[in-house]
């Protein structure tokens, strides 16, 4: 019922789209010449499905397709300023190369103001059509352990998408821990699943690993399940809601070698498209940004003693250990007794570096790590070797993000604000975990897109829960 409820909001808000790109091209040219003549020899009927086409694809990746939209009200219209120009700047290259003449400007103009407008008035409009008509999907949590509660507490976050109903207890012994606390939202023990979803109109059940022993609810559930009730564990619920695997209700490492998504860091497809993609943007982004070095070389040079750049062991792939490049943003010999976490407001950051770091244009000579092959475009962000041997000790399954090249930017990085403990890297190896086992082509774009996103406009991260 949930995942239908999502297919049918997308569906409904892309077929708007649709039909607004199509009218804002339609009435701009109308109003540009007057008429309606002539207008399907202006915009060829392959002209018109690719430039739906060019709008809808930058549109889902700059995440306006996302629900619930976590936009407010200017992020999100700047989201489709942005979205719109570039998706225009497409349309305008599309039509010159298939069709030897540009689209006129008055036409191009009007339209994407129509577009933006449009857009931004469907969304709201179709956002609060969503709440007023589609039915939240009714959860109930079985178990009432810690993950359960911390599934329960998450759940209730995701309103109005979900309707929190509380938790069964009765699975495996010892899962009874939070019941005392819990008072109301406890709403009955195995023998009373039926009655219970029959009474709430319980369409999604989350099953906590601590449940699956129990036989006699195994049978209850298998009825439910008949009954057309979505039945998901505790794991993947997680990373539908939050993007992230969570590392403290995985039972064992055989989890990891069951999932198949883990097996894509040794896919030679993926990998090749991957290479592919770090050469291409690399060597343009490296040829765009090359007049700013000598400027940003002198800035630093000027604002404090040193060299310019900065080398630092970090960890890749299979743990291999390589020299990542950076421009000097700390003050000399700022490392020189013991490494130490890099803060937000870090005292040994210069005035320059500072800026550096915000803009994220200290990183830009790891654009040569890349082409060399020690990092890639999308990944884990490297870490140094002290720390890790430190992480690998006091978090589960750290070693795995080894399994993959590290990136310059990553899910974890675009989701989770800067790691400046052991607390936070274990928040970013769970999204570092997702974007392993979720790992492909489309994905990395995804994430590329809303990492120039963030770099435009910023993009607010929370800390996990």
């Amino acid at each position: 019922m949930g995942r239908e409820n999502k297919k049918i909001r997308i569906s409904l808000v892309v077929f708007g789209d649709i039909l607004i790109i199509f009218s804002s091209y339609v009435a701009s040219y109308t109003l540009r010449f007057g008429t309606l003549s002539g207008v399907s020899d202006y915009f060829p009927p392959v002209l018109f499905i690719l430039l739906v086409a060019a709008y809808l694809v930058v549109f889902y990746f700059l995440d306006l397709y996302s629900f619930p939209l976590r936009s407010g009200p200017i992020s999100l219209f700047f989201q489709i300023v942005l979205a719109t120009a570039i998706a225009s700047l497409i349309v305008l290259a599309t039509k010159y190369i298939l069709f030897l003449f540009p689209i006129g400007r008055g036409i191009l103009v009007l339209a994407n103001l129509l577009i933006i407008i449009l857009v931004y008035g469907w969304r709201n409009l179709s956002r609060a059509a969503f709440r007023l008509f589609l039915k939240p999907q009714a959860v109930l949590v079985i178990g009432t352990g810690a993950p359960a509660l911390s599934i329960g507490r998450i759940i209730a976050e995701h309103e109005p998408e979900y309707d929190f109903l509380g938790y069964l207890a009765g699975g495996r012994e010892g899962d009874q821990t939070g019941e005392t606390a819990l008072d109301d939202k406890v709403l009955g023990a195995p023998p009373d699943l039926a009655r219970i979803i029959d009474r709430h109109g319980v369409n999604l059940i989350i099953l906590s690993e601590a449940s699956v022993q129990n036989e006699q609810l195994n049978r209850r559930l298998l009825d439910a399940q008949l009954k057309a009730v979505e039945i998901v564990g505790i794991v993947e619920m997680y990373e539908r809601l939050t993007g992230r695997i969570p590392i403290g209700h995985i039972e064992g490492e055989d989890w990891f070698i069951k999932t198949k998504g883990f097996s894509f860091a040794n896919n030679h497809i993926v990998n090749r498209l991957k290479r592919s993609m770090d050469l291409v943007i690399a060597t343009t982004a490296l040829i765009v940004s090359l007049p700013l070095w000598p400027i940003i070389a002198l800035l630093i040079r000027i604002d404090s003693k040193g060299a310019v750049f900065y080398r630092q062991t970090r960890i890749g792939k299979k743990e291999s250990v390589f020299w990542l490049l950076k421009f000097r943003s700390m003050i000399e010999g700022a490392e020189e007794h013991e490494p130490l976490w890099a803060r937000k407001d870090d005292q040994r950051i210069t005035k320059v570096g500072r800026f550096l770091r915000k803009l994220h244009l200290d990183e830009l000579p790891q654009l040569w790590n890349i082409l060399r092959g020690d990092m890639s475009l999308v990944g884990p962000r490297p870490e140094r070797p002290e720390f890790v041997e430190t992480l690998k000790k006091e978090i589960p399954y750290y070693a795995l993000r080894h399994s993959v090249k590290p990136g310059l930017t990553g899910w974890a990085q675009i989701n989770y604000p800067y790691a400046a403990s052991s607390e936070d890297s274990r928040q970013k190896l769970e999204y570092d975990l997702y974007y392993i086992s979720h790992m492909s082509f489309l994905l990395d774009l995804r994430i590329l897109a809303r990492t120039g996103k963030g770099l435009l406009f910023g993009s607010p991260k929370k800390r996990a829960a």
